[in-house]
């Protein structure tokens, strides 16, 4: 016999021994970013974002979360629109090398993106710079919330968004739903 001896067990089609199956769902349960949210939020999507996990740790409300993702997606659109890259960049397109969004899109549809996105800027602002800030540093960038004061200008600009976009202010958590937050009405 020439070469290692081979293993015993069950094998694949390709030959491999088989392997031992993991829970995809178990498995992002235990990254270590999701471990200070409760338990049973860990397999969510939204506890794998800082402003998810501020939402399901209570810090803000579902009305709060969901007015600040229609904010961030303004403000990716908003980037589109001025060839900004994405502060959220998923992956280099080679097929595009050189290419922008900016000059595919009709003008008609960058102004009403510009306009959409200058109303709720200003919505924001209303509740103060600090506020503006906080809401862009953590909707938008993603980051921690690192102070209270950061914390309450947070609260107030998504508050005013969620008047702005007409986001009903009472919505809860549907806590039966395993795959992911549903949020419903309160009345």
């Amino acid at each position: 016999m020439v070469g290692r001896p081979r293993k015993s067990g069950r094998r694949e089609q390709n030959g491999r021994i088989q392997r031992a199956y993991q829970n995809p769902k178990a498995q992002a349960a235990s990254q270590p970013h999701r471990v200070g949210v409760a338990r049973e939020y860990r397999e969510w999507p939204e506890a794998g974002s800082e402003f998810g996990r501020m939402m399901l740790r209570k810090i803000i409300t579902p009305a709060q979360y969901e007015a600040g993702m229609l904010f961030a997606g303004l403000s990716v659109a908003f980037c589109a629109v001025y060839d900004i890259p994405s502060p959220h960049p998923h992956a280099m397109d080679l097929t595009r090398v050189g290419v922008s969004l900016g000059r595919e899109m009709p003008p008609e549809k960058a102004v009403e993106i510009k306009r959409r996105y200058n109303r709720a800027f200003d919505t924001c602002a209303d509740a103060g710079r600090k506020s503006q800030m906080a809401v862009k540093n953590c909707a938008v960038l993603d980051r921690k919330v690192d102070s209270f004061e950061m914390r309450d200008g947070l609260r107030a600009g998504l508050d005013r968004l969620i008047h702005h976009f007409g986001i009903d202010p009472h919505l809860k958590l549907d806590r039966k739903s395993r795959s992911g937050i549903t949020v419903i009405n309160s009345g």
